[in-house]
């Protein structure tokens, strides 16, 4: 018997549009479907209706679902399933219709239902069936589960409305399902319609088209980015994926969520190298179809885009190719030095650069909108990962350092009498021009006499083919392709800090900008079974470190030198999850980058439109990250924190560099759980080969310049901003103070004002026209002028307002000093109630509006005055609240 379905929408939900039908999976009286205890064990919770109809194994042929309804208004209909996409496939048809494959090209909001949270099957996401023409009356649609392994399939949810259908997780339009543990709110944004109601929207800050002024360029000095005009620019960047998919619509709508929320640069992490046995002068062209796709979507909101083009360690050496072997399976190391793939890595720049983009019709060399090619993503020869060059192509690198050595001194002998001795290796044959370099580690070692001089070439010899192939390449871009915008070379950190750090800058001082990537994760996070899964996943019984930056300022991702002259961006960063202090990520790199002079954040990584479920393990979408960004980008992108006083300006010679001599003031490496076997630091070790505090960093901008020879460096005054009794760091613009001994951070300016951290060790703060006074452990309070006033002389203001956010039914147990993951939970995001006040001296403010995420009105609190002063209790269950006249 088939199942009679009539759904009437408008009991708990608003009434959107005549016809819509929203139909639970699980529903289906008609089936052929087999269930299997390992396919179904699921986080019902994440599935509507918590239930879905689902198949594995069991059948010689593909199970079919049928379900019956009564369509009311005829004409076109759009249909969405929510199903399993991985390794899946699937037919439907309306009626007696020919069957129809789908396609899951375009399919959005992916997500890991697995109990276990293992990365097998079991995920759901929404796809976008085709558009079916129905007549008022009965109708059948099947769904045909026709995957070859096992005719694997689960469905939760159909849907078909004759009005275009935007999804939103498990749950239908306008629900709320109100899942709150204890002391905290659901978090269940609405899909972004982009009212011009919303009280919340900061696109007007990008002009449009991106490049609308010309391209990006540097300041006169260098040290900044400008626009056409010669203006300043400051950028706020996420690297987002959603244009792999050929879905323009849904990168459209992704950029015009991104602006609205204060973004005007995207990151685009490519892989063109060729696939699948293609020789290697082929390029990968879906990656290429996807830049076009982002710069087109991106710039007509405003948004500049970076293209990153390549990634060595992730590149599998394809036998096709033709390439001498290196012995680790990957291309790690050898751009730099390999004639053959360099030719073929212009060839894919021409590829990707010169052809005319099919949405725009102009090149994306032409297009100032591109505002940055990054030459390669995380790679150097002076990293761990050059150990793993071996074989024909070592011996490349030592016959080009024998040609080095001849250049530099005359010949070999000269080279070794100037050494005091070979200082050999085993695989050495000067009579052949062979001089193989010592693996990295000796770089990272103390070394005297005969040695220590051959390692001083080594590395002014690894230093100079990278800045020569970085010269290279922009000569290519520039000559050959005709682009003008900027360069950066990488992003990338060496095996040791203090000893090789600078001379990695050194090399990328070819380009226009210097970079890094560089992470908070807050200590180690470990699972008890795969020591790599916690690279890309949290899982149930990992074990983690939880702790705020402010208490760790080594780790402090902008605490950071920047080279004299040059724009600094990080290119990837992001407080990783399953951190739990991630609030006051924004509001710190914010206002940091502010005081250093950094130029440009960019945020890793979002796949998702907007927000999206928990948990992902480098996920940005999540109300504690993105969410916090309004405020934080606004007040960074406007200038209202002002940027410090040099604190230090380190003049080094460059044969110092060569001879590993630890800077004054050395960085700290940072921490990647994909290539970092040992735990995160717990100390400033790097500093410690250093003279000067690392807590400089904190006080205003770090500099190191280069040159032939040392000069004095430039040394401003640090003891009057640090006071160790109280363990408190200021900025030497007074405007911001870091509380390390209590991990809690302020900001005082005028059109910006705030705290983030541990606020209820913090008191009554009192910061300028603002005032407050938060009970919560944990929380990042930030107030910032919405029309460019002072606060206390403005007519709207945003207070934003961001605490511990955690999936639904998240249980944690203390062990060795850290957190073990009992229960992962799931949707929605649960986050911890605000608990506080706020006041200010203000005298037009007469409103108090609580804003749901989307900037929407939800409704008005209270607000209380007493002179010229309001005051507030912040409301427990929002991320905005904006007070107005």
């Amino acid at each position: 018997m088939r199942l009679l379905i009539i759904l009437f929408v408008g009991l708990s939900l608003p009434v959107l549009h005549a016809d819509f039908h929203w139909i639970e999976g699980e529903s289906s009286a008609d089936h052929e479907m087999q269930r299997h205890g390992w396919y179904d064990s699921v986080r019902k919770t994440e599935l509507s209706g918590s239930d879905w109809l689902s198949h594995f194994g069991g059948s010689d042929t593909a199970p079919v679902a049928r379900f019956s309804l009564t369509v009311t208004t005829g004409g076109a209909h759009h249909l969405w399933l929510r199903m399993n996409t991985v390794a899946a496939a699937a037919s439907v048809r309306l009626n007696e219709d020919p069957w129809e494959a789908l396609s899951f090209e375009k399919q959005e909001q992916n997500l890991n239902i697995a109990a276990d949270g293992k990365p097998d099957l079991r995920f759901v996401a929404w796809v976008p069936g085709p558009t079916l023409t129905l007549s008022p009356g009965e109708h059948t649609l099947s769904i045909r589960f026709d995957s070859k392994n096992q005719y694997h399939g689960g469905l939760d949810v159909v849907v078909l409305s004759d009005q275009p259908f935007l999804p939103q997780g498990n749950r239908k339009p306008g629900e709320k399902t109100g899942l709150a543990d204890p002391g905290t709110w659901a978090f269940e944004p609405d899909r972004d319609r982009f009212s011009e109601d919303s009280l919340l929207d900061l696109s007007h800050l990008n002009e449009v088209p991106a490049g609308k002024h010309g391209r990006v360029r540097r300041t006169t000095d260098g040290a900044d980015f400008a626009d056409g005009r010669g203006e300043r620019l400051r950028f706020w960047g996420v690297n987002t994926g959603l244009q792999r998919k050929d879905d323009m619509g849904r990168l459209r709508e992704h950029a015009r969520w991104l602006a609205k929320r204060g973004v005007n640069m995207v990151r685009h992490h490519g892989h063109l190298p060729p696939k699948d046995g293609q020789p290697l002068t082929d390029v990968h062209q879906p990656d290429i179809d996807a830049a076009w796709r982002l710069v087109a979507a991106m710039r007509d909101h405003g948004i500049y885009t970076t293209l990153s083009p390549y990634w060595a360690s992730h590149t599998k050496m394809d036998p096709a190719w033709g390439l001498d072997d290196s012995g680790n399976g990957n291309l790690t190391g050898l751009l730099f030095f390999d004639p053959k793939l360099q030719a073929a890595y212009k060839g894919w720049l021409r590829a990707l650069l010169a052809p005319a983009n099919p949405h725009t019709g102009v090149p994306l060399a032409k297009d100032p909108a591109v505002a940055l090619i990054q030459i390669q993503n995380e790679d150097s020869l002076l990293f761990w990962t050059e150990g793993s060059i071996k074989g024909a192509q070592r011996a490349k690198l030592a016959r080009l350092f024998a040609t080095w050595l001849v250049k530099k001194y005359g010949s070999l002998d000269k080279a070794t009498a100037q050494w005091g001795g070979p200082a050999g290796q085993e695989e050495d044959d000067f009579s052949q021009g062979i001089v193989m370099p010592h693996q990295i580690w000796s770089l990272t070692q103390p070394a005297e006499g005969a040695l220590a001089a051959r390692l001083a070439d080594q590395l002014a010899f690894y230093t100079t083919l990278m800045r020569d192939w970085n010269t290279e390449v922009v000569r290519f871009l520039r000559e050959d392709l005709g682009y003008d915008g900027l360069v950066n070379a990488g992003n990338w950190r060496t095996a040791d800090a203090a000893k090789l750090l600078d001379a990695e800058r050194y090399a990328y001082a070819a380009t226009d900008v210097i970079g890094v990537n560089r992470y908070y994760t807050g200590g180690s996070h470990e699972n008890p079974d795969d020591k790599r899964k916690p690279g890309y996943l949290v899982s149930q019984h990992d074990r983690f470190e939880m702790g705020s930056s402010l208490l760790q300022p080594w780790a402090f991702p902008l605490a950071l030198r920047h080279v004299s002259g040059y724009p600094m961006i990080i290119s990837e960063s992001t407080w990783v999850p399953p951190l739990r202090e991630q609030a006051e990520g924004p509001f710190l790199v914010a206002a940091y980058s502010a005081l250093t002079g950094m130029d440009c954040f960019y945020w890793f990584a979002t796949s998702d439109i907007g927000f999206g479920p928990p948990m992902g393990k480098w996920q940005l979408s999540t109300p504690a990250l993105i969410g916090m960004f309004p405020a934080a980008a606004l007040m960074f992108r406007r200038g209202d924190v002002a940027q410090g006083r040099r604190v230090l300006k380190e003049r080094r010679a460059l044969a110092d560099v060569w001879n590993r001599k630890a800077p004054l003031l050395p960085e700290e490496a940072g921490y990647d759980p994909n290539r970092d076997a040992t735990p995160p630091a717990t100390s400033a070790e790097a500093a410690r080969s250093g003279k000067i505090t690392p807590l400089a960093y904190l006080v205003g901008p770090v500099e190191v310049e280069f040159g032939e020879e040392a000069q004095m460096p430039l040394i401003g005054e640090l003891a009057r901003w640090m006071d160790p009794e109280k363990q408190v760091v200021t900025s030497n613009t007074e405007e911001l103070r870091w509380h390390l001994g209590e991990g809690y951070a302020t900001l005082k300016a005028p059109r910006a004002a705030g705290a983030c951290g541990n606020l209820n060790k913090a008191g009554d703060l009192s910061l300028g026209a603002l005032r407050l006074e938060a009970k919560n452990h944990y929380a990042s309070i930030l107030a910032v002028s919405l029309d460019d006033r002072p606060l206390a002389e403005s007519h709207k203001i945003l207070v934003q307002i961001g605490t511990v956010a955690r999936p639904h039914g998240w249980q944690t147990e203390a062990e060795g000093g850290g957190q073990r993951i009992v229960t992962l939970g799931g949707s929605p995001w649960n986050l911890i109630e605000a608990d506080g006040t706020l006041s200010l001296t203000n005298t037009h403010l007469s409103r108090a509006t609580v804003l749901d995420a989307n900037g929407m009105v939800v409704r008005e609190i209270p607000l209380k005055r007493q002179g010229d002063v309001i005051s507030l209790t912040l409301p427990p269950d929002t991320l905005y609240l904006v007070l107005r006249s």
